[in-house]
């Protein structure tokens, strides 16, 4: 049971990542919402180890870096004077990378420095949390980077969004 409703998980991830999605500030909203979470969760367990910490900063970084190659793969679209994020083959290629990240550092921890993170279990949303955030800013800096008025247009771009949807 558990591997049908995660390949039906996966499946539905990798169509969400091939979709068009309307550029709003929603966008750039999510990546600071999930870090958010993640510090509150933080802010509320007991003093982490150091290589917990070392695996955060790790993961965002990595992220990071991954979000800004996807970013350079994403294309935006321009229908009826509104723009859409779409997805293509090399960014969900890059997101199906970033998958065993996690799995590395915390291989990489606990074979060849000996040392085992703490954040495990239930606690293990944390580091989610901020890979995904990670990975959605780096998205998004490289879009901004390739298409510098693209802050300027996504007020623009939620206004001919609520008008085209009203018209509808």
């Amino acid at each position: 049971m558990f591997l049908i409703f995660g390949s039906v998980l996966l499946t539905a991830v990798l169509f969400n990542q091939l979709r068009e999605k309307p550029l709003t500030g929603r966008l750039y909203r999510q990546p600071l919402a999930l870090l958010f979470c993640a510090v509150c969760a933080l802010s509320t367990m007991q003093t982490l180890p150091l290589i917990d910490w070392i695996m955060l900063g790790t993961t965002l970084s990595l992220s990071f870096g991954l979000g800004l190659i996807q970013g350079r793969f994403t294309p935006l679209l321009n229908h009826d004077g509104a723009w859409y994020l779409a997805g293509s083959v090399m960014s969900v290629f890059v997101w199906s990378l970033s998958i065993p990240v996690r799995f590395a550092l915390k291989f990489l921890s606990i074979h060849y420095l000996s040392l085992t993170p703490s954040l495990n279990g239930s606690s293990s949303f944390i580091i989610y949390f901020i890979f995904i955030s990670g990975f959605l800013f780096g998205r998004y800096t490289m879009l901004m980077v390739r298409y510098p008025s693209l802050l300027k247009n996504v007020g623009k771009n939620e206004q001919k969004l609520k008008r085209l949807r009203s018209a509808r």
